[in-house]
């Protein structure tokens, strides 16, 4: 079931290991490119290293089977591909009207932005933008969405308090990107993660996160 225990997946011991490490686990490739990024001087030196936490932490999680049974599951849709499009709709335009209170917080405290994303040029901006908002897309969505939300149901529960923490830990997770878009992606991250809960499958949700991040990145309204 999906809200069953990760400590009652299977019976060897990294079965039993509680599954907070293999969120943890996952974390550490994540924020170590997260802190190479930031002594990148080049839109390819940027995004190579943050191409390779993404992939490092997806590898770990495929290569540990009891962190392979969270991650990679395969779940059954329980939304319409209408209310998928109405998830879409909805979140992307609040992204959207986020953006002003979000620049207005950074400018107001400007020393919590400790990088930015180097906007690419030529072909590399287009394989960023079909190859790696995907893979943001996907690698924060098993991690923060499924993986993290199977690690915190022992200390938590399911609940709305649930939705909160996981929510402002995402938000946390962009610390470098200045007060504001924490608090924007703290937002949008109770959106994703209510949507998660609502279609039981989290693909319509990786595909909703991927075409906000598509929007924002690919100059329409910058």
């Amino acid at each position: 079931m999906e809200s069953r225990s990760p400590h009652a997946i299977g019976d060897s011991k990294a079965d039993r290991v509680p599954g907070i490490w293999w969120f943890a686990l996952a974390l550490v490739p994540l924020v170590a490119s997260q802190l190479m990024r930031l002594h990148q001087d080049t839109a390819a030196g940027w995004l190579a290293w943050d191409y390779a936490g993404r992939i490092a932490a997806l590898a770990i999680l495929a290569a540990i089977p009891a962190a392979r049974a969270i991650a990679y599951r395969t779940q059954k849709r329980r939304i319409s591909f209408l209310e998928i499009g109405v998830w879409i709709a909805g979140i992307v335009l609040l992204d959207r009207l986020g953006q002003w209170p979000q620049r207005l917080i950074n400018a107001t405290f400007p020393a919590t932005v400790i990088g930015k994303y180097p906007y690419p040029t030529g072909w590399l901006n287009v394989f960023d933008l079909v190859f790696g908002l995907a893979l943001v897309a996907a690698s924060e969505e098993i991690v923060f969405r499924r993986l993290l939300r199977n690690a915190s149901l022992p200390y938590v529960g399911d609940g709305v308090f649930a939705i909160l923490v996981t929510s402002l830990i995402f938000g946390a997770y962009h610390w470098w990107t200045g007060i504001g878009n924490i608090l924007l992606s703290a937002t949008i991250g109770i959106l994703f993660m209510v949507m998660y809960r609502r279609s039981g499958a989290l693909w319509p949700v990786v595909l909703v996160h991927y075409l906000v991040d598509l929007i924002a990145f690919s100059g329409v309204w910058r």
